[in-house]
């Protein structure tokens, strides 16, 4: 059995009270049978707000009440859970203990990462030196589970190190790198459609200098449209995308491809962080394949997203000149929130990218 993890995931610690945001706010937690049960005896002094806070949702399942604000009613004024403050961290749900932990399981590989919606999360992610992968191997043999053909699963892993291994290839812009990982999905995407799993061990990403298109901020104000189209969590992440969209809409070319070289110059870690959050969003749902044999779509999904978050911080840092950390962390965990915590809007996402062939996804170019 094989274990992996990115090299900052033991470094995470809840923030508590002091996170700039709170993941207490928004989400429908379904409570299991088990946890419900607990609840019934809680300590007198929670009890009674434990009883107020449980409703049943449409679906017949109980749930924590959300307030007029969409905070959980659990929630204190100093920004903690009032059960883990007041009874202990082994009482929280399953949901609430294990965020922003998630596991990925494949039989005989499991994998776990912290999600971006995670402020901390975020951060831990955008300070590290590049995206590094940790591995622990027990020695058992599990095969793949029963509905997992070991030779896609095979393929996958081994396309997928290709990839990440070439966003941290020297001498090439994190477009470029991008470019070759969508050339090389697309490639092996074919291989997926005719379920010949044993080619995708046989590609090899190719990386090569861009070619420039023009088309980088027509293309940016397409992927703000689409995706302040899904259905939002929260309202501000819509209006920040159609923001984006009426400022490069008052940009001529010249002055869009000026804005771009000002921003590179200015913010030089710009690269560093957009290279891990692709490695993230790669590792995260590369091998997600294995349930649709969606892998182009994937791959298209990753890089229309990074182009998305370059120009969210592009625009952040235009009206302000400057970019700070706490900006980029609350523009990739909206991301994030909106996006990845969204069944349906990750679904709608993979699909719609899918139909993008490589040539017409533009990469800013400066």
């Amino acid at each position: 059995m094989i274990h992996r993890q990115p090299a900052y995931y033991s470094h995470f610690r809840c923030l508590g009270g002091s996170c700039p945001d709170t993941c207490c706010q928004d989400w429908d937690i379904v409570l299991d049978e088990k946890t419900i049960a607990d609840y019934r005896v809680a300590p007198v002094s929670l009890s009674a707000r434990l009883k107020a806070s449980l409703t049943t949702d449409q679906d017949g399942d109980t749930c924590f009440r959300l307030d007029k604000h969409g905070r959980c009613t659990m929630l204190t004024e100093d920004g903690l859970c009032a059960i883990q403050k007041e009874w202990g961290k082994a009482h929280l749900c399953g949901h609430c203990a294990a965020y922003p932990r998630f596991i990925e399981e494949f039989g005989c590989l499991t994998e776990s990462s912290l999600a971006l919606s995670c402020p901390e999360a975020a951060r831990l992610l955008l300070e590290s030196p590049t995206f590094q992968i940790v591995e622990e191997n027990n020695g058992q043999p599990d095969p793949p589970f029963p509905d997992i053909p070991p030779q896609l699963l095979t393929g996958l892993e081994i396309s997928r190190k290709k990839v990440l291994d070439g966003m941290t290839q020297d001498g090439y812009t994190v477009w470029e790198r991008m470019q070759g990982m969508l050339d090389l999905a697309y490639e092996l995407q074919k291989a997926v459609d005719r379920q010949d799993f044993s080619a995708l061990e046989e590609g090899n990403l190719s990386l090569r200098p861009l070619s420039p298109t023009g088309q980088g901020k027509a293309f940016a104000q397409s992927l703000c449209r689409f995706f302040s189209s899904l259905e939002p969590l929260r309202p501000s992440w819509p209006q920040s995308l159609d923001h984006c969209l009426q400022v490069l809409d008052g940009l001529t070319g010249e002055e869009y491809q000026g804005l771009c070289r000002q921003f590179e110059f200015q913010v030089p870690q710009w690269q560093r962080h957009l290279t891990n959050l692709a490695s993230y969003l790669i590792f995260r749902h590369w091998h997600k394949t294995v349930n649709d044999d969606q892998l182009y779509g994937r791959a298209a999904f990753v890089s229309c997203s990074v182009i998305l978050l370059y120009h969210l911080f592009l625009v952040q840092w235009a009206e302000h000149q400057s970019l700070s950390q706490a900006d980029e962390i609350a523009v990739c965990s909206a991301f994030s929130r909106e996006v990845e915590h969204m069944e349906e809007n990750l679904d709608l996402a993979i699909d719609t990218c899918a139909a993008l062939p490589p040539a017409s996804i533009h990469f800013p170019q400066s």
